[in-house]
């Protein structure tokens, strides 16, 4: 399970004059690419692990981000990549994550452990704290497979509001995913960048 609030060597390109897209290819030959607001600050590897454990050396960061890509982002004015790890309060904040799994791992990966990735537990059972405003799960081409959900998380105050995907690949060799959330009302003041940013969540694994 990966800890939320956790960059990427970014590869965007200008999509007209709101969004970018942000680009990346897993070591398994899945490529993920998405939309992000021009408005919004992202984060790379180097920079999240440094926001997390201080000033590393390159030794160290090679260490640290071996078998993970990780990437982190938000329109907050003046945020720093240490304010972007989390859930946002009064401006949305975003994960986007790709690691490898382990053996363990890839026994016991189901639908309930890919909507535990970022929250830790599994809104769909957790007995209370959580409302799910909408979720589904999903098998694409090539057979990568996941799930998407929105939850309020109601053991906050004032409520927090969270969408996610979360898949892997045909193999079960590397997890893949994305997360987002602010307060409530930030959340609806801020859906269509979010919306559009998780809609344009895109994994295409490539043929032989």
């Amino acid at each position: 399970m990966l800890a939320l609030g956790a960059g990427l060597l970014v590869a965007g390109c200008q999509l007209g004059s709101s969004f970018r897209y942000v680009s990346h290819r897993a070591p398994d030959g899945v490529d993920l690419y998405f939309k992000v607001p021009n408005n919004w600050t992202i984060f790379d590897t180097d920079q999240v692990l440094e926001a997390q454990n201080g000033k590393l050396g390159p030794t160290q960061l090679k260490q640290l981000s071996t078998g993970e890509w990780i990437e982190t982002m938000s329109n907050r004015p003046g945020i720093t990549a240490k304010d972007s790890i989390g859930i946002g309060k009064r401006y949305p904040t975003a994960v986007v994550v790709e690691r490898q799994l382990g053996a363990s791992e890839r026994d016991s990966l189901n639908f309930a452990a890919m909507r535990s990735e970022l929250l830790g537990t599994d809104p769909l059972t957790a007995a209370s704290g959580f409302q799910v405003l909408n979720y589904s799960d999903f098998t694409g081409s090539g057979g990568i497979r996941g799930i998407k959900m929105v939850v309020n998380i109601t053991s906050t105050t004032p409520v927090l509001t969270f969408g996610q995907i979360t898949a892997v690949d045909a193999a079960t060799n590397y997890l893949f995913t994305i997360g987002v959330g602010c307060e409530a009302s930030c959340w609806s003041l801020n859906a269509s960048a979010i919306n559009t940013l998780l809609k344009s969540w895109t994994l295409k694994e490539q043929a032989p």
